[in-house]
């Protein structure tokens, strides 16, 4: 496609975006234009040894060796320097690490996984909660439950689970951190079964940022349990999480690729693919950019029996695909072949959440695709089943209606390429725009008051009455954030 092309694209979207969103549209690319970010402010040297010796785990300042590795997040368009990284141990470390934030009057990070789409595991100038190291994960086979630290990645939930044959709804890409994954919602191969991770949380221990260490359940702060099922991290650090599992063992897996021109034809045929799949048949649809025109990838994942699983994928088979991995393996080995983004590399994603993909999405996507520079792709999230029978209110998490998350996603590894993918992504979200009915809150790339109601809808003044009680004065604020006032 040639450039000019392109750039019409990218105009015509720009002129949409700040006729409706003015202050939004590249704040992305301003945000993160100024290369390596500020030095990290100092904390004097009586306070950082009262620090160490209150607490069981580590304490990391930039003069440390491990300092430059500790601070790198998976998105690598963020390089931010905090002053200081507690590597927690427990509980206990956490709360001393809140109250030595607030007394400092320091901005507070907090660490899982890492993958925050806007880098929100780090700080420039604060202090960060790395939860990394606490990564443990039981399991009690009888009672069907994983008792998870909040550090742990779906790798290591998804591995001790399967040693039992089981497994609960946890993210595609292994790397992901499950707490910040399921305090966000948490969309995996097995929410069409199971429902989201989120729906399969029992239990979690949480500090406050007043040092409590509180059980949010249904019989205990339920409020809290409530609000933490979706509404992320803004009511507390979650240290401990209790799953629900099920049992899960061979799955037929992999991917179908296609040739290309084909999209508008395969979109429609992975439509009625679905409309005819019971719930044990999770599949997406990747479009891809390529030099003769965009190619569509069907990634499947089928949790029931691999007979069945086999004879309803052949419709999408009779589409003759180019390429063909679907086969029958274990949940795990699934798992860990998943992933859209499995290396850390600089990005930026959005998305939106369409209620129908009809034709005019359709002639949308297929556009956006054909104009799409090469580390650019879209990716649709089916939402049905399990996930779209819970009721709006019974959680924070607000996507219920059965519909389509849609993914945007930029890669680049210099500064055109950037430019870019950015405009691009904006570009992208644009078009898809007026046909859209929220997002999807971990999945948000960029923030605002806008983006952070539509993630919540009716659910959000609720949510704010919750952040008022537990953290009034909006100490975890690096986040999609909702505001106590």
């Amino acid at each position: 496609m040639a450039l000019t092309t392109r750039r019409q694209f990218v105009q015509q979207a720009v002129l949409t975006a700040t006729a409706l969103y003015p202050r939004r549209f590249s704040a992305f690319l301003k945000d993160t234009a100024g290369g390596p970010s500020q030095n990290p402010a100092s904390v004097d040297a009586a306070s950082l040894r009262k620090l160490v010796s209150e607490i069981s785990g580590h304490v990391i300042t930039p003069e440390a060796s491990e300092y430059e590795s500790a601070r790198l997040v998976f998105n690598r368009a963020f390089d931010r320097r905090p002053a200081v990284i507690v590597r927690c141990a427990g509980p206990s470390d956490v709360a001393r690490t809140l109250d030595f934030a607030q007394t400092k009057k320091l901005p507070l990070a907090v660490l899982g996984g890492g993958h925050s789409r806007l880098g929100y595991g780090m700080c420039d100038g604060g202090v960060v909660i790395d939860l990394s190291g606490m990564k443990r994960v039981e399991v009690d086979p009888g009672k069907r439950v994983a008792l998870a630290e909040a550090g742990a990645l779906v790798r290591d939930l998804d591995e001790a689970t399967q040693r039992h044959g089981l497994a609960t709804t946890s993210g595609g890409c292994p790397t992901v951190g499950i707490a910040g994954l399921t305090l966000g919602g948490g969309e995996g191969r097995l929410m069409d079964k199971y429902g989201a991770a989120c729906d399969n949380l029992l239990r979690a221990q949480v500090v406050t940022v007043d040092g409590r260490q509180l059980e949010a359940s249904r019989e205990s702060n339920p409020d809290l349990f409530w609000a933490i099922r979706g509404g992320g991290g803004n009511f507390g650090v979650v240290t401990t999480l209790e799953y629900q599992l099920h049992p899960v063992g061979e799955v037929v897996s992999g991917t179908l690729l296609y040739p290309s021109g084909r999209v508008p034809e395969l979109l429609h045929a992975f439509l009625n693919f679905l409309t005819a799949a019971p719930d044990e048949m999770d599949a997406i649809a990747q479009l891809l950019p390529t030099l003769r025109g965009a190619r569509l990838k069907i990634d499947l994942c089928y949790c029931g029996d691999p007979r069945t699983g086999n004879d309803l994928v052949r419709p999408l088979r009779a589409l003759k695909p180019q390429d063909d991995s679907v086969k029958v393996m274990s949940y795990l080995e699934a798992q860990l072949a998943g992933g859209f983004l499995l290396t850390p590399v600089a990005h930026f994603q959005t998305n939106l959440f369409l209620r129908e993909l009809g034709v005019p999405a359709i002639a949308a996507i297929t556009t956006a695709i054909n104009h799409a520079p090469a580390k650019c792709k879209a990716i649709i999230v089916p939402l049905r089943g399990a996930i779209s029978r819970i009721g709006l209110s019974d959680s924070a998490f607000a996507l219920r209606q059965p519909g389509y998350e849609i993914d945007i996603t930029g890669l680049w590894s210099t500064p055109a390429e950037k430019a870019e993918a950015v405009q691009w992504v904006e570009a992208t979200r644009n078009s898809l725009q007026p046909l859209a009915n929220g997002v999807y809150v971990n999945q948000l790339g960029d923030t605002s008051a806008e983006l952070v109601r539509s993630a919540y809808g009716p659910n959000y003044a609720r949510l704010v009455e919750i952040k008022k009680k537990y953290d009034p004065s909006n100490v975890l604020r690096l986040n999609q954030n909702i505001k106590p006032a």
